[in-house]
């Protein structure tokens, strides 16, 4: 037998069995494509992220991503929380506090991340590919039927759009906790659309200081309902300032010293697994340049997979 040391880690929060679970293997190094998928069903958990050596010039290290379902091309909570890992474990040269920058080779790209180290936590910053947002002329009727959504709850005002994953809008947070999906109904519907995952999201927040909030399914890949999902949270950020700020739609917001703007996003309150997404967000005057996203989070189980 082999020894694999594992990680929980629960990401975009600081309590304990809030945010979002994800394992961390942080020496993946030798397991196979099939291992990975195995641990990762074995852990049942919404994404398991294995550290990797990097394969491609330029890259510091690299990740792959796994839910219990397939392998998916980037994840933002597991990324946080395997760079947490990292840091609270003093590897790849984070040994002391201070702030360290890595290329991270994914499937989506390099991506750059940042850690800020301090004594006992760490802050990550991830940067995201920009999203290429494709307007559609109506929801989809499928997913709508699956998430028990009426086509009267989208807010009229902003639209519907799609990338990797389908962005609804719904009037409130009445008609967000209403959502009831058929979750086979829904993985057929996204299957239709070529649709990893819905975000559902509102402007309508729990706390005054954040700009929008969201709930996410991905039943396809394994995951029926995802408490906290950076990878939807950071294109939230440049559909709230694409589309609802030109609108005059207030969309609380606050400015960093160096000039980027700052959204939050909420994020499993439904599931009781809030968490807080920080979106930052480079401007060229109207025009969205670049976009990260930033949380902290902790580790709640350490422990070994036996291959």
């Amino acid at each position: 037998m082999t020894e694999t040391l594992i990680r929980q880690v629960d990401a975009f929060t600081t309590t304990p069995f809030a945010g979002n679970y994800a394992g961390v293997v942080p020496d993946g190094d030798g397991l196979t494509e099939t291992q990975m998928l195995s641990i990762a069903r074995e852990m049942n958990v919404s994404e398991t992220a294995f550290v990797l050596p990097p394969s491609q010039p330029g890259a510091d290290l690299r990740i792959r991503w796994f839910t219990p379902g397939e392998e998916v091309p980037l994840c933002g909570h597991a990324t946080v929380a395997s760079f947490h890992v990292l840091a609270e474990e003093g590897r790849w040269g984070m040994e002391k506090p201070g702030t360290y920058t890595f290329r991270l080779e994914t499937r989506s790209g390099i991506l750059a991340v940042r850690v800020e180290k301090e004594a006992e936590s760490a802050q990550i910053e991830f940067e995201l590919p920009l999203p290429t947002f494709r307007v559609l002329p109506e929801a989809p009727i499928g997913i709508l039927k699956a998430l028990g959504l009426p086509a009267t709850s989208l807010d009229p005002q902003l639209p519907v759009v799609a990338e990797n994953y389908l962005y609804l809008p719904v009037r409130g947070l009445k008609e967000l906790a209403a959502i009831r999906p058929d979750y086979v109904a829904l993985a057929d519907a996204c299957a239709e659309t070529q649709a990893l995952g819905v975000s559902v999201l509102t402007l309508e927040t729990i706390e005054p200081g954040s700009a929008v909030h969201s709930r996410f399914f991905a039943p396809g890949l394994g995951v029926n309902e995802d408490p906290v999902t950076g990878s939807a949270n950071g294109p939230l950020g440049v559909y709230l300032r694409r589309y609802a700020v030109p609108l005059g739609r207030a969309v609380r917001s606050s400015m960093l010293d160096d000039g980027r703007e700052v959204y939050v996003g909420e994020q499993g309150d439904e599931v009781e697994r809030p968490g807080r997404v920080a979106i930052r967000l480079l401007m060229d005057g109207a025009t969205v340049r670049r976009a990260w996203i930033v949380g902290r989070a902790v580790t709640v189980l350490r422990g070994s997979i036996y291959l």
